[in-house]
């Protein structure tokens, strides 16, 4: 279930996610640039801008050197924006972020840039051993280039660090799904439900699980949870029709399809081609609603 449309969840996370990473460093950078190269309405004079750029560079907080870093990368002071970001990650060691600006500082655009990316965090790893944030993302990369086995040791040892945190076991359902461990995927994302009962998309990951163990009926309840808490999204709505199908009830899982596609007429387009449909391919029913 929760496959393409729908295990894909952890594909579609991530390439939201990093999207959100980069927009955000841009913009925040442009603030940053406009802060320190233009006159600012309201602002009676330059030295109410400089006083106000100095209270940003002498203000040790997380934000600040946040700031600080990505005005020196604006600049071209890589180096030193770099220092800044590994400083905060020794004094801030379980955010994310300073992490994740290194990363965008440092990362290459090209084909084997995340590889590298990968072996820059172990060697961060190396360097601030107690930075969980660190394990985070080069689990989140390995993740994403289908490096299962090593992600799921790092995502371990997120777990051992985190034990209350839902998303180390949203990450670790989505690998172990991956992997075809659907059993202890499912343990996975029965754990983070409990922690974390309010997110719309693990309840359709733990659908997806439970329809791959054949566990329809207990899907099904999973899967109306997830659109319950998200009731205007057509995913949830597409999947309980794919776990209808799947369980033999024609009836539903036309139903469900029909009003999916009212809200996405272009999952016509993809239901053609999901194995989770092959037995209405030849449906007289099923064709007149794609058509």
């Amino acid at each position: 279930m929760e496959t393409r449309i729908k295990t894909n969840q952890a594909i579609i996370s991530i390439i939201a996610v990093m999207f959100f990473v980069v927009c955000w460093s841009i913009v925040s950078v442009a603030k940053m640039s406009d802060l320190t190269n233009k006159s600012i309405p309201g602002w009676s004079s330059e030295r109410e801008l400089l006083q106000l750029q100095a209270s940003l560079w002498e203000d040790d907080s997380l934000k600040a050197g946040l700031i600080r870093a990505q005005s020196l990368a604006q600049q071209g002071r890589k180096e030193e924006a770099s220092k800044i970001y590994t400083n905060l990650m020794e004094i801030y060691l379980d955010d994310k972020e300073p992490v994740k600006q290194w990363l965008i500082l440092n990362m290459k655009r090209e084909p084997t840039g995340e590889e590298e990316a990968i072996q820059s965090l172990d060697q961060l790893g190396k360097l601030y051993q107690k930075n969980s944030a660190i394990i985070f993302w080069r689990m989140f990369l390995e993740a994403e280039h289908g490096h299962n086995e090593a992600a799921l040791r790092d995502v371990d040892s997120l777990v051992k660090l985190q034990p209350d945190s839902a998303i180390n076991y949203v990450a670790k359902g989505q690998i172990l799904s991956e992997m075809k461990r659907y059993d202890e995927a499912l343990k996975a994302f029965d754990k983070a439900t409990k922690l974390d009962p309010k997110r719309a998309d693990v309840w359709g990951m733990k659908a997806g699980v439970l329809a791959k163990l054949g566990k329809y009926d207990k899907a099904l309840i999973s899967e109306n949870k997830g659109i319950e808490l998200m009731p205007a999204s057509f995913i949830g709505i597409y999947n309980r029709a794919c776990i209808y199908c799947l369980k033999g009830d024609k009836a539903n899982a036309l139903a469900d399809l029909k009003k999916a596609i009212g809200m996405n007429p272009e999952l016509k387009q993809h239901v053609v081609t999901d194995e989770d449909f092959r037995s209405l391919w030849d449906d007289v029913d099923f064709k007149n609603l794609i058509k």
